[in-house]
């Protein structure tokens, strides 16, 4: 028990060792709640000698998942690959793929990224006669993954007025769409779990006994598909240790509800409430700011950073004429501290709120000469030729993958034109069958 606690003050301690029943700990930012979140993974192993496979830990990245795997490595050793940890969609593809058919769906689905959903939806358009710049496919996708993630079905959509009828009937066709290509977006992989929780009660029995310890990270930003689904998996039993802070609840245009946290104290009146309120990033002048700014919330858990960091430079506020003025004065205020000594460039980092306003930041940059690195530039897998990699394997595993099918037709290129695959996928519509089986059907009437 030593080695687990050791290095932790007493609020972290309190967290790591509150075993049985509800627990919300409420973590400000750098107070180290991932340290919290592995260290009583281990200790529900090392000390309470839970098998490590009855250990369900949801996070909300990927990246969050790699560094919490490699901390309990270096806790656990080898018996940490016995524990379930991943994000919430990578957790429910596992499941459904394990209960297809109790979920109603096939076990050979393909995950659609968000360029195939786009794609799927500028289909659902063509097949009902909409125009895309009147009912554009981003803006349809949004209400379509609004409605899956507050856990409506097409036929729960509202349709008091005719744009929401609209909506509702575009968003039943992108699940007509979907099935057809044997296909799941994101949102479907929590909806289709939720569903499946619900109706199946041994189904849902049978997880709640193989998981009956579950943790999840950023608790502010999790969803009602995701509040529901932690429900149904927790039962009566309730081993439940979430962790979160309202006043750090950023994914709100994704669906996130930061208001959970007041649900999960009013849904489990009985739980323990842990503060962690000191941070080790900090120094106590911004943090100073930062409480005077967020007190004014009345919609929150009161609590108060504090830090051994006393002292710091102070928190400047600078109002700039425009956007280059503000680009030149960041380059500036950079160059000013590099000469003092204060800073070395790498030390320096550039925060927006929106990518567009990289442009002028960047522009001015190269004004000043000064050497940059942009975050956040193309991802890997959205790379056009890895993207047409991946198109070809989700044909090999399911080869009625309209979308994929479509996108590698004429990848290298064969001499199929944009109007030859759109006549084609009209002629598989009116068929109402897949592009595939219309292909297929081609080769055959050649072949005779």
């Amino acid at each position: 028990m030593t080695d687990i606690l050791a290095g932790l003050n007493p609020a972290q301690q309190e967290a790591v060792q509150a075993i049985e029943g509800p627990v919300l700990v409420l973590a400000g930012p750098g107070s180290g709640k991932t340290r919290v979140l592995t260290h009583r993974v281990a200790y529900l192993v090392r000390e309470y000698r839970l098998p490590p496979w009855q250990i369900m830990a949801v996070t909300f990245t990927n990246k969050a998942a790699r560094e919490m795997k490699e901390r309990l490595y270096r806790l656990l050793g080898e018996e940490y690959r016995k524990l379930t940890i991943g994000t919430f969609h990578a957790i429910c593809a596992r499941i459904l793929r394990r209960e297809a058919e109790a979920a109603g769906v096939s076990p050979q689905y393909v995950i659609y990224d968000r360029g195939d959903q786009q794609s799927l939806v500028r289909q659902a358009l063509r097949d009902l006669n909409l125009d895309d710049k009147v009912y554009r496919p981003r803006t349809m996708l949004g209400y379509i993954s609004r409605a899956k993630n507050e856990l409506l079905p097409p036929a729960a959509m509202p349709t008091e007025t005719y744009r929401q009828e609209v909506v509702r009937r575009i968003y039943e066709r992108y699940q007509h769409l979907l099935a057809e290509n044997n296909a799941l977006d994101f949102d479907d992989l929590l909806l289709k779990a939720v569903q499946m929780f619900r109706r199946h009660d041994e189904v849902r029995a049978k997880y709640q006994r193989r998981y009956p310890f579950i943790l999840v990270d950023e608790w502010q930003d999790t969803n009602m598909a995701q509040y529901e689904l932690v429900k149904l998996l927790a039962g009566e039993r309730g081993n439940l240790f979430v962790v979160g802070d309202e006043d750090q609840s950023i994914y709100g245009f994704r669906g996130a509800d930061y208001r959970n946290v007041a649900r999960f104290r009013r849904d489990y009146p009985q739980a323990r409430v842990i503060l962690l309120e000191r941070n080790y990033r900090s120094t106590q002048v911004i943090l100073d700011v930062a409480n005077a700014i967020i007190a004014r919330n009345a919609h929150r858990h009161p609590k108060r950073l504090f830090t051994a960091q006393e002292g710091g430079p102070p928190v400047v506020i600078r109002e700039a004429y425009d956007e280059r003025e503000e680009g030149d004065l960041v380059v500036a205020e950079i160059r000013r501290l590099a000469a003092r000594g204060e800073a070395r460039l790498g030390d320096c980092a550039v925060v927006y709120r929106t990518n567009a306003q990289s442009r002028p930041i960047e522009d001015a940059f190269v004004r000043g000469g000064m050497p940059y690195k942009l975050v956040g530039a193309t991802r890997f897998y959205e790379r056009k030729e890895i993207k047409d990699v991946l198109a070809y394997l989700r044909l090999l595993h399911n080869p009625y993958d309209g979308i994929g099918l479509t996108r590698i037709i004429n990848v290298p290129p064969r001499a199929i034109g944009k109007k030859t695959v759109g006549d084609l996928i009209r002629w598989a519509t009116g068929l109402g069958v897949p592009v595939y089986a219309a292909l297929q059907m081609l080769a055959a009437a050649e072949q005779g």
